[in-house]
């Protein structure tokens, strides 16, 4: 597969989006102490990079890859963000950029996918999944600090199992938006909407899992806060989608509305 393959269409310059993923990141988690809401709403434009990281890489084929490689990202991602919950955040960036650079290398050093981005791709999915991972984990459970892995992260997301609800969502916002706009008409605007749509959902989910935190361990989450979390999550769901339709509907061809009540445009 050459460069042709390549998506053409770019709406916000890929460079800008990795400087504003790893700004938002690092802020929402290093601000994390001042109230959980903060890397809960910044992990948003860490998704969106990933998700348009996918759309990049898997522009090269025909988007069968998209699945495997959001996985691939996002188990790199855990633990990094795991590493860098533990030690120091930063330092969790450093390791999934490292880990996805030296994939990239491998893998293009045996020629097994010929995709000239893939290295740098590669590198940027990690980081992306990475940060979104830390600051969705840490909001849950009240926010970072040092030495809450062991008394808060530990007991409160990884014993109860909240931390796979995050897990998934994470996945599904990094991998679905290309997934569902791939096509020869997809547009980088109209599928980083999406994603925000579905980063709407990840937050809700993580509200969800701090809303048991505050019934567990109410000295680390409040109910109000993790509610507040939760309405947050939902209107940035419904808004992004709402976007996204409104988008979609503007830019085809013609839409066929099978619901109630009945038209077609």
């Amino acid at each position: 597969m050459g460069e042709s393959s390549a998506p053409k269409k770019v709406t916000v310059e890929p460079r800008y989006l990795a400087v504003a993923g790893v700004a938002s990141g690092i802020i929402g988690v290093y601000l994390g102490f001042l109230s959980p809401l903060i890397p809960a709403v910044l992990a948003i434009l860490p998704i969106v990079w990933a998700a348009d990281t996918v759309r990049r890489i898997a522009g090269y084929g025909i988007g069968t890859g998209v699945p495997s490689i959001g996985n691939l990202s996002i188990g790199m991602g855990v633990l990094a963000a795991i590493v860098g919950l533990r030690f120091e955040p930063a330092i969790g960036l450093a390791f999934a950029a490292c880990f996805g650079y030296l994939y990239g290398i491998i893998i293009g050093k045996f020629k097994v996918l010929e995709i000239p981005v893939f290295t740098r791709c590669m590198t940027e999915l990690p980081a992306g999944a990475a940060l979104a991972l830390m600051c969705l984990m840490s909001a849950v459970v009240g926010g970072y600090s040092r030495g809450f892995f062991e008394v808060n992260l530990i007991p409160n997301l990884f014993v109860t199992g909240f931390v796979a609800a995050i897990f998934w969502a994470t996945s599904l916002a990094i991998a679905h938006p290309y997934n569902a706009c791939l096509g020869p008409d997809e547009r980088q605007g109209r599928t980083l909407k999406l994603a925000v749509g579905v980063a709407g959902i990840d937050i809700t989910l993580a509200g969800l899992a701090a809303l048991g935190v505050s019934q567990l361990s109410p000295a680390i989450m409040s109910f109000p806060t993790a509610l507040s979390m939760v309405i947050i999550g939902l209107m940035v769901w419904v808004g992004g989608y709402y976007v996204f339709v409104k988008t979609a509907m503007r830019e085809s061809a013609v839409v066929a509305w099978t619901g109630y009540p009945g038209s077609t445009r």
